[in-house]
């Protein structure tokens, strides 16, 4: 959604030029504004990390630093440099979905008020609301079981007992 936005298309009923507008609106520093003009956004850049320090958990070269990284390569990854940041994305991000879809499924039983905020109708909210959180329970999740499993694999060893 983000990505279609940046890219200058349209995505429930607002386009990329009236997302930068609204960044220009807020505040958006030089920086992110230029980056914003040439395709990328702020959140496109994190999901991009994100999805880079999910790999990193699951692949071989989470454990090892691959060849591609000078000074490192072959060395061992410590432990905890993937892990905090997974374990710490996975207790914010995981509820925070929970939360949004709860709120979500609320919203589209007119239980509570949607927000439209510059979308055009509630419906286009609500689709691009619905999309968003969906996002932050899934990623949320998927961080918690692949760092669970990292966890696992990277555990000290003990010694066998005689």
């Amino acid at each position: 959604m983000k990505l279609v936005w940046v890219l200058g298309g349209t995505f429930a009923g607002v386009s990329g030029a009236e997302v930068r507008a609204a960044s220009r609106r807020n505040g958006a520093s030089g920086l992110w504004l230029a980056l914003e003009a040439h395709g990328v956004d702020a959140t496109v850049l994190l999901a991009g990390l994100g999805t880079f320090l999910l790999w990193g958990l699951v692949r071989p070269w989470g454990m090892r630093f691959p060849r591609w990284t000078p000074l490192l390569r072959g060395r061992r990854v410590p432990r905890r440099l993937p892990l905090a940041p997974a374990l710490l994305g996975a207790a914010t991000l995981a509820p925070y979905g929970a939360l949004g879809l709860a709120y979500q499924a609320l919203a589209t039983a007119g239980a509570v008020p949607v927000r439209r905020g510059d979308f055009p109708t509630a419906g286009d909210a609500l689709l691009a609301g619905w999309i968003g959180v969906a996002a932050f329970a899934v990623y949320g999740s998927a961080l918690a079981v692949a760092a669970r499993s990292y966890w696992l694999r990277t555990r000290p060893r003990r010694p066998a007992r005689r």
